[in-house]
């Protein structure tokens, strides 16, 4: 395996681009409930799929065409040359209409709730992944909006604006900048809570005192209030460029689009090569949000195996959690899952070091987020409830505030 630079300084990143449009779009559908149905006919922007649960955006038609395929996991449209839906007239109240009002034009709102503090991640996600660098310095005024808009249902009395040491980041009004140590994983928002509240919070959950949007987070929301159209595209770093991306764009079109060859045995993941997901196929389109498209070539990226673990004790010393991934890995091997919640499992941010640096080159990471999956199983978690018929029915996709 190549070694990796964990160094989270971004350079100059050049401007943001827009990718170019293909002819088919997959649409992601997890947690997500379809209103329309093969053969149907769309405009950009129009409503096709509502989120399940108070906190998934809706999904949007980025481009107009026709749906071939509705299946569980995604939706099929063919592009054509067709109109764009008429923009929503953006919503001017606060709080709880507000964030209803987001959720059904495509954000993501778990993170807009009440909180004394607001902190803005705008520390790369990973080495290599550089998305809020064009967008600190070239979309100013769509942040801005965005924060004063993310503001009105927060209402936070402090702000924070946290940052890699080196990258050039201007404080937004009323919002103190948090310098990080530019080195992986510094990025990820458990550490983020860590330099700038200075306490420790489990992965997945919020401190009672504090939330966090990304930058991009901030770009999404500010793009709806300014146009009044939804969501429908994502910032993602390909080949060391910044693109614009409409969502559903296949994989394998975007790296057709960036000069590279894909060979058996190379696998495209969606983000980057320690906590990325790699796509199960050329045709698999990206999600809302996909943050970057990393090429792991056959020679390079990790062969995982069934090796037992030698016990060296490597993923233990690198874990910034401080706990034991080794051992963990074994419960959820061997299905002792709930022995691995007295590992301190939920601890695990899933920052994927402890399977790079694994010298018997075992999946780790994955063996985690499995131990997770089933004990939020035992636990008796199950998928929120999509919307009734009666709510389909009545959705026209304009919502109004």
């Amino acid at each position: 395996m190549s070694y990796y630079d964990f160094s989270l300084l971004c350079g100059e990143t050049g401007p943001l681009v827009s990718a170019s449009r293909p002819d088919r779009l997959r649409l992601p559908m997890e947690g997500m409930t379809p209103i329309l149905a093969v053969g149907d006919q769309v405009l950009a922007g129009a409503k096709v799929a509502l989120g399940n649960g108070p906190d998934t955006g809706d999904l949007h038609a980025p481009l107009a065409g026709t749906i071939l395929e509705v299946e569980r996991y995604s939706i099929l449209l063919e592009v054509d040359g067709g109109g764009k839906a008429d923009p929503i007239q953006p919503c001017r109240d606060g709080g709880e209409p507000l964030r209803h009002w987001l959720k059904s034009m495509g954000v993501n709102v778990g993170a807009l709730r009440k909180a004394p503090t607001l902190i803005i991640n705008g520390v790369p996600p990973e080495p290599g992944i550089s998305v809020f660098e064009p967008l600190l310095h070239d979309y100013r005024k769509t942040l801005e909006l965005g924060l004063e808009t993310a503001a009105k249902v927060v209402e936070p009395s402090k702000m924070f604006l946290a940052a890699a040491k080196g990258n050039r980041a201007n404080a937004f009004a009323n919002c103190e900048v948090v310098h990080v140590a530019p080195v992986y994983p510094n990025g990820l928002d458990p550490l983020v809570y860590k330099a700038v509240l200075g306490q420790e919070v489990l992965p997945g959950s919020r401190p009672e005192n504090a939330t966090m949007l990304s930058v991009g987070d901030l770009y999404a929301i500010g793009r709806v209030m300014e146009t009044g159209r939804p969501v429908t595209e994502t910032v993602m770093t390909i080949g060391g460029q910044n693109q614009l991306v409409r969502v559903g764009t296949p994989v394998g079109f975007l790296a057709a689009e960036a000069g590279a060859q894909i060979q058996p045995g190379d696998r495209l993941v969606l983000g980057g090569p320690l906590r990325g997901l790699a796509a199960a196929n050329l045709d698999q389109g990206v999600g809302k949000d996909s943050c970057g498209l990393t090429i792991l070539r056959r020679e390079e990226g990790l062969e995982p195996t069934d090796n037992f673990c030698l016990g060296c004790g490597a993923c233990e010393r690198h874990c910034p959690a401080r706990i034991m991934p080794g051992l963990i890995s074994r419960c959820a091997e061997f299905k002792q899952f709930k022995r691995a919640e007295a590992y301190h499992i939920h601890s695990c941010m899933e920052c994927g070091l402890c399977g790079y640096w694994c010298t018997a080159q075992r999946p780790l990471l994955q063996y985690i987020r499995l131990a997770k999956y089933e004990l939020a199983l035992l636990a008796g978690a199950s998928a929120p409830a999509g919307p009734s018929g009666d709510e389909i029915k009545e959705q026209t996709g304009d919502t109004p505030c």
